[in-house]
């Protein structure tokens, strides 16, 4: 017991020894403190333990309320210094971002303001000088969806295709769909789609432009949620996907058109008069009927596609425009035009030679004397309105009539000779005893002196011939005729 009193005894007077030990600076001190030289020091200690003293006047916070996505970051709130005040202290500001973005990814606390459409909660704070108290608020701010126009929709190429009798639109038709309100940099990272594309009309021509509605156009891709499709012409509520309309055409469908000619005979010219023109079946849509027609002064022409032949001859028949499609049965020709606008038939046809008839005229001559030239009148044998005078046009033809033989005073026939013209086949008629050859003329006498001279016989022959005496004979017979009645007469009287 003795011992652990000793050991008590002995702990209390360490304790003692450190409690004087470490009380001595402080009584030092405050002994120190009526020295005049230590006032500063003590002044200056009293500052540091006491807060700065901040100024009365408040920054101005302003927050963004009509934030658009635009693809650049966006400063959603400032702060401003009092009108009548002096400038902030930019390190004594702080502006915080913090939310969820359009695609739902979360936007964690950052100072670098968002870029994307989305809700954020954005803290503003001023920390105070010595002429700004401190100020903090807090604020949620949307960044809206760019919208976009149903009317600013396009494609790369043109939405067309030829006339198939249909509204369909084929699955390569629409390429490169795109909406002109896309921002440049975001446009490989936003795509469209549609459920179904439809012509309006199925025809051609129509009142009004024609167009394609894409059905329930929607945006893809990584920046799509950046976007909303808006009708500009309805007041609905921004949709992420409705329908859109674009310009679009449909072409007429070729057809081939079909020449038929015919034969035909000579008339001058290479016009074909009577044809017929018909349309290739297999290039109509089913069910559809159209047919072709010459304008008034259409004509085809025989030969080929850069000359035409009005010659006898065998040649294709040639056509370059003119013509034109119609609608049977209520097809609609407008659907349809014509592949090409020369066309040809596919078989030859002939120019066959015109009939003529030729009519010698009646020709005489003296004989002895040379044989004038035998004239003749042409008929044209197919007029259509019976014979016709002439040849057609300037034609002509060529050599000559001939006549049977002979130099005696007489008649004689003619015959067509060597009159020819490759396109008439000629007939002669009316060609007997159309050349005469006449007796020469009497040579007249005439009297000097005593004798007769024929004028023409330089022999000088004295004998003349007694001319023949025809009046006597002539006498002499009426009386043996009247000789002969008046016996007969009385032999009979005597028979009575």
């Amino acid at each position: 017991m003795k011992k652990a009193k000793s050991n008590r005894h002995f702990l209390c007077l360490i304790l003692t020894i450190i409690l004087l030990v470490t009380c001595s600076p402080i009584g030092a001190l405050a002994e120190s403190s009526n020295d005049p030289g230590l006032n500063n020091t003590a002044s200056g200690m009293e500052l540091l333990g006491n807060s700065i003293e901040q100024g009365t006047l408040i920054p101005i916070i302003a927050f963004s309320d009509q934030a658009v996505y635009n693809g650049n970051p966006q400063i959603l709130a400032t702060i401003n210094p009092d009108p009548d005040g002096p400038e902030l202290n930019p390190e004594m500001i702080e502006i915080t971002y913090q939310g969820i973005k359009s695609d739902g990814e979360a936007y964690p606390q950052s100072t670098l303001p968002p870029t994307d459409a989305g809700t954020y909660t954005v803290l503003a704070k001023y920390q105070g000088d010595d002429a700004y108290t401190s100020i903090a608020e807090t604020r949620e701010i949307k960044i809206k969806p760019l919208e976009l126009k149903t009317t600013d929709f396009f494609t790369e190429k043109p939405v067309v295709k030829i006339y198939d009798g249909n509204t369909n639109v084929a699955d390569n038709a629409i390429q490169g769909l795109r909406n002109t309100g896309v921002i440049t940099m975001d446009i490989s990272a936003v795509n469209f789609s549609y459920k179904a594309a439809k012509f309006l009309s199925k025809d051609v021509k129509v009142v009004n432009s024609n167009q394609v509605i894409l059905k329930e156009v929607a945006i893809s891709g990584s920046k799509s949620k950046n976007y909303l499709i808006v009708d500009e012409k309805k007041e609905a509520k921004p949709l992420t996907n409705m329908d859109v309309f674009l310009a679009a055409s449909i072409n007429p469908k070729a057809v081939d058109v079909i020449l038929t000619g015919q034969d035909k005979v000579y008339d001058g010219t290479a016009n074909l008069y009577d044809y017929r023109l018909a349309i290739n079946q297999a290039d109509l849509i089913k069910g559809e009927e159209v047919g072709a027609f010459g304008a008034e002064n259409f004509y085809p022409w025989y030969g080929d596609v850069n000359t035409q032949q009005d010659k006898v001859g065998t040649y294709n028949v040639w056509a370059t425009g003119g013509f034109y499609l119609y609608g049977i049965n209520g097809t609609n020709p407008d659907n349809y035009t014509i592949k090409n606008d020369t066309i040809f038939s596919k078989q030859k046809y002939q120019i066959t030679p015109a009939s003529v008839t030729v009519i010698p005229a009646y020709v005489s001559k003296n004989q002895g004397e040379p044989d004038p030239a035998l004239t003749y009148v042409v008929w044209q044998n197919e007029s259509g309105d019976g014979f016709v005078k002439g040849l057609y046009g300037d034609d002509v033809l060529y050599g000559s009539l001939e006549r049977e033989s002979g130099e005696s005073v007489g008649t004689y026939d003619v015959f067509l000779g060597s009159l020819n013209n490759p396109n008439y086949q000629i007939t002669l008629t009316d060609g007997k005893d159309k050349f005469e050859i006449l007796k020469s003329p009497d040579t007249v006498a005439t009297y000097t002196g005593n004798d007769y001279d024929n004028g023409g016989n330089e022999s000088g022959e004295a004998e003349k011939k007694s001319p023949v005496p025809y009046f006597g004979i002539a006498f002499l017979i009426l009386l043996l005729i009247a000789g002969g009645i008046f016996f007969g007469k009385n032999r009979l009287t005597k028979m009575d």
